[in-house]
């Protein structure tokens, strides 16, 4: 999915319907700033927003997210592409998960296994290893809360 092709198409079905920003996010109960960021293309409406978005500019959900009109012998061909970049998002969110979820996990492990070993230099690599451990672990969840959020 595109973002930004599909802010243009939220952007352009609005002034179809010579709205502002602002009339649009009254009627379906959103700031004037959240369309303005889906315009944008920085975020996508929530499912909940794009099933209202699409009964009230009257296309289907799969236009929204394909960010075009589509014609009925494109619709399957479309409907099967976003579902297959739905599915590869899916995997891509798994796949970081997995990756923090392990990294710390295993960096939890490590550090709280040194809180009973004996003083020594071992003791303190141990415990920066457990650290770096969880600090990765951090950036893996920052990199699939992307995925997330945009």
């Amino acid at each position: 999915m595109d973002q930004k092709k599909i802010g243009d198409f939220i952007a352009a079905l609005r002034k179809e319907a010579g709205m502002t920003q602002q009339e649009l996010g009254k009627i379906i109960g959103v700031t004037n700033k959240t369309i303005s960021r889906w315009e944008n293309g920085n975020y996508l409406p929530d499912i909940v927003l794009m099933k209202e978005l699409s009964n009230f500019f009257q296309i289907s959900i799969n236009e929204l997210l394909s960010g075009e009109r589509i014609s009925d012998e494109d619709y399957r061909k479309k409907a099967d592409e976003n579902i297959i970049v739905s599915i590869d998002q899916m995997k891509k969110i798994r796949k970081g998960k997995s990756i923090s979820d392990f990294f710390c996990g295993a960096g939890t492990g490590i550090l709280t296994s040194t809180l009973y070993a004996p003083d020594n230099t071992r003791k303190l690599v141990v415990g920066l290893i457990g650290l770096i451990m969880i600090g990765i672990g951090w950036y893996f969840r920052s990199s699939y809360h992307k995925i997330i959020i945009s």
